[in-house]
């Protein structure tokens, strides 16, 4: 059905999260090295020099690889596949550099290659993997941004949405991309969005209102690809079309951080760098934790679902979309010697009209634990879940449709500092949205990941 295709965008958020899209605010500026790099455990490997030397100019870079291979049974036929991504991404600091006071730049792009489990599986809604997509080197963001003080920033440049907002730092442990890129999005934005792999054109403003209150708002072109194609990952092949005359796309949220670790950490009172914790964490009203609301608006024509399926009829459109959405990022148990670790949960939801769009709402949530097994501290495990349902204009010009719903679990290694082995598993229902005469399926893989 044509209102269910569409490209599934995947989750750099996700990546950025688990520390494999490191940016200079995680790099230490004495050597360069990003927080989590196996160039640690390597005396910081053949370039340390040059690495320290570029550093101290302001300059910092990184290498990343993903690798996963992934077995299914069920849904449109039954295989195994491989896939990798290697990232590289430069950052640098222009006061340091060239004297201009807070200015940054950020530049990556990827080399793509192998093939996703989408196909085997019929098209889900939710993509199995955060780093699927057509096999391709590409672009992917290019910014400058500008401070102004303490409180307020503007970017501008080639920008990802799904790098900012809508995220959730714990959801970012999973492998499936609509942790990351919800699934609702990915099903009703023009083109998926200007989600990973694609970027576009756009601003995006962020005041940071108190200490604990951020705003941003950002405003893109709307069509990562020209509008009239079908698939844009091979119509913007490389991500340098860089187009700017469609219809935007609009973002705003608003996110609250409370009980925050203390700029000083430790040494300004708090206990272990929680500055609420005294002197250790004494329930869950005490642990920090994250939420957000926001809005999107798309200015662009969108017909209704359901008159757009019938051959006579004339088309209805509307002359815009919008959709709204929320979430919860909360640490709900602190391990007594390291509070960083410990049981942390999430949930989104996000909703749409229903007469214009595919989906019109959107669940998921989880929980991961950390720091459980005292041989191994730095790995985690999680398990999570997400529901999108298909929209009731949707169904009523298609009763096999439905919903579509997965569940994940997954245990992650970390073997040194910068490697990690990740192997997951996942079960989806009404894959596709179509519950009717449609498949459920099982797949399982691992995902092997190096931050160099």
């Amino acid at each position: 059905m044509t209102t269910m295709t569409m490209r599934t965008a995947c989750s750099a958020a996700a990546i950025l999260a688990l520390g494999f899209g490191a940016n200079a605010a995680l790099a230490d500026e004495n050597d360069g090295l990003p927080e989590a790099s196996i160039a640690t455990s390597l005396n910081g490997g053949p370039d340390a020099s040059a690495r320290a030397a570029l550093a101290a100019k302001g300059i910092t870079y990184g290498i990343n690889y993903i690798g996963e291979t992934f077995t299914n049974s069920g849904g449109a036929k039954d295989g195994s596949i491989y896939q990798g991504r290697l990232e590289v991404f430069v950052d640098a600091d222009l006061e340091k550099l060239a004297g201009f006071k807070g200015l940054t730049f950020h530049a990556n792009g990827y080399q793509i290659h192998g093939k996703g489990l989408g196909d085997n599986l019929g098209g889900p809604l939710m993509a199995i993997s955060s780093i699927e997509a057509e096999a391709s080197t590409r672009l992917f963001e290019l910014w400058l941004e500008q401070k102004f003080g303490e409180r307020v920033s503007v970017r501008a440049g080639q920008l990802a949405v799904d790098s900012e907002f809508f995220t959730t730092e714990t959801g970012g442990a999973f492998i499936n991309s609509t942790f990351g890129w919800a699934g609702i999005w990915a099903a009703d934005v023009p083109q998926g969005g200007n989600a990973y792999p694609l970027a576009t054109p756009g601003a995006r403003v962020q005041v940071n209102l108190t200490d604990a209150l951020t705003f941003r708002a950002a405003i893109y072109n709307g069509s990562p690809a020209n509008p009239n194609c079908d698939d844009p990952q091979a119509c913007n092949d490389h991500g340098t079309d860089f187009r700017t005359q469609d219809d935007p796309f609009l973002v705003q949220e608003i996110e609250y951080k409370y009980n925050q670790a203390a700029k000083g950490g430790a040494k300004d009172g708090g206990y272990k760098g929680y500055k609420d914790f005294a002197p250790a964490p004494s329930g869950i009203t005490s642990l920090p934790g994250t939420i957000k609301f926001g809005s999107w608006q798309h200015t662009s024509d969108f017909s209704d679902v359901y008159s757009a399926t019938l051959r006579n009829d004339p088309k209805t459109l509307f002359d815009s979309n919008y959709g709204f959405y929320g979430s919860i990022d909360q640490q709900i148990y602190a391990l007594p010697d390291d509070p960083t670790k410990g049981i942390n949960v999430f949930a989104r939801l996000a909703g749409a009209p229903t007469d214009r769009n595919a989906v019109d709402f959107y669940f998921d949530g989880g929980v991961v634990f950390s720091g459980f097994i005292p041989s191994r501290p730095d790995d985690s495990f999680g398990a999570g879940f997400a529901y999108a349902s298909v929209s009731d204009d949707a169904i009523k010009a298609d009763s096999t449709l439905n919903y579509e719903s997965m569940a994940e679990i997954f245990y992650k290694a970390q073997i040194v500092p910068g490697l990690t082995i990740q192997p997951d598993l996942q079960y989806m229902w009404n894959v596709g949205g179509v519950e009717k005469g449609g498949e459920d399926a099982i797949y399982g893989g691992v995902r092997i990941s190096v931050a160099y």
